[in-house]
């Protein structure tokens, strides 16, 4: 994708028959009725120069910015939906292998006064190794402070676990926490279970003053009822401040390519009824979709770090373990456990990395193109041609209804 100074993106509105005149790279969008759509765009082409920054993935193993541990393959719950239940074992990570891997990411040569991210999470519940973690997590902090450059961590949970001491060790650490959590009880119990427990300690968590953030997973289920969780979280458990609602990622999760569709549709619609609903109550809503529409890169997913319990280093979370259907395709490096040498598989990231929106010729007239960026490398694996294109045609639908929300077009 080549450097440009202004790329003019038309979109038809949905809900009238008006156009969207969309400059993704000048952070600029305009409602245009059929007779002016041309006196705009010939303008504009004239006059923009401003542009965003866009992120270009490196394609080595230095340019990664994000680690993410998996700390276990074992977990408390039994989740509906839950995409590593396939990988499940009693697996537990080496202390010796962790630290290799935090040290290698952690080198203050590598990636030099960049901004790193570190985050705990599943392969399982990483709370049941908390004896592991919290030592490793104190080194991790010394790891940081050489580097000299602030590194936040974050611990993803299901929120079944709650000690004094894992509060106060997050609090002086300053140490995030997210919980995944559908919010509603008839839903939570159904599709997750622990509602009552969950609820507790996610109170526990807020009034003790820790940065926090539910995950909830929308299915069909709960996709018409988003408004109403807002209005349930603002209610039960005011002190939290930032919700990110999941579409379902499970290719076995739909019975065909309608339910599919009308699935996207009405995750879309109903997000941004509740988007309005959290705005009032100063709650910070957001999406995969969303997240996408905020910045303007080449590749959907930068790629991660991801050190696995069995000390195996994936490009994504979604794949922990052996038994993962994606395990040979993710996975592009190892920790030796006795040695601490960390091997990369350089060819075969420089490979991985190279998957973007130059690759897919569908996304070349894209509108959504620079936001999209080629979509989720995972689900180049998982889904059909058929379930792209439904995927491609929600991702349009969210970006215009995105654009009219923003701009209040």
């Amino acid at each position: 994708m080549q450097k440009q100074s202004c790329d003019i993106i038309l979109i038809a509105d949905p809900s009238s028959d008006k156009t969207i005149v969309y400059l993704p790279l000048n952070d600029y969008a305009a409602l245009a009725a059929p007779d002016e759509v041309e006196e705009i765009t010939a303008r504009l082409a004239r006059t923009c120069k401003t542009q965003r920054k866009i992120y270009r993935t490196p394609k080595n193993v230095d340019g990664i910015r994000s680690l993410m541990v998996l700390p276990n393959n074992k977990c408390n719950f039994h989740c509906s939906y839950c995409y590593s239940a396939g990988g499940r074992t009693n697996a537990e990570i080496n202390p010796s292998i962790l630290k290799a891997g935090l040290r290698y990411f952690l080198n203050p040569q590598r990636a030099k006064g960049e901004r790193l991210s570190i985050s705990v999470l599943g392969g399982g519940e990483p709370l049941l190794s908390w004896d592991i973690l919290k030592p490793v997590l104190e080194e991790t902090m010394q790891m940081i402070v050489q580097r000299k450059v602030q590194s936040p961590i974050s611990i993803v949970t299901n929120g079944s676990i709650c000690t004094d001491e894992i509060i106060q060790f997050c609090l002086h650490h300053q140490i995030s926490l997210s919980v995944s959590f559908d919010i509603l009880k008839d839903v939570q119990n159904a599709q997750r279970g622990f509602w009552e427990k969950v609820s507790v300690n996610i109170n526990r968590f807020a009034d003790a003053g820790l940065d926090i953030a539910l995950n909830t997973v929308i299915s069909n289920e709960n996709v018409g009822r988003m408004t109403e969780m807002i209005e349930h979280l603002a209610k039960y458990h005011p002190k939290v401040k930032k919700v990110s609602f999941k579409t379902m990622i499970s290719k076995q999760y739909f019975h065909d390519i309608e339910e599919r569709r009308k699935y996207y549709q009405d995750f879309i619609y109903h997000f941004f009824d509740a988007k309005t609903v959290a705005d009032q109550y100063g709650v910070f809503l957001t999406c995969s979709y969303m997240n996408a529409c905020l910045c303007v890169a080449d590749r959907y997913c930068p790629g991660k770090f991801v050190i696995t319990s069995e000390g195996d280093i994936s490009i994504c979370h979604t794949v922990g373990s052996k038994k993962d259907e994606l395990y040979n395709e993710f996975v592009f490096g190892h920790i030796d456990e006795k040695s601490g040498e960390v091997s990369v598989d350089n060819d075969k990231l420089q490979a991985i990395l190279s998957y973007d929106v130059s690759k897919r010729n569908e996304c070349a007239e894209c509108p959504a193109r620079w936001h999209c960026a080629g979509g989720c490398y995972a689900d180049y694996f998982h889904l059909s041609n058929e379930e792209h294109h439904v995927y491609c045609e929600s991702m349009r639908t969210f970006l215009a209804a995105y654009l009219k929300y923003k701009y209040k077009l």
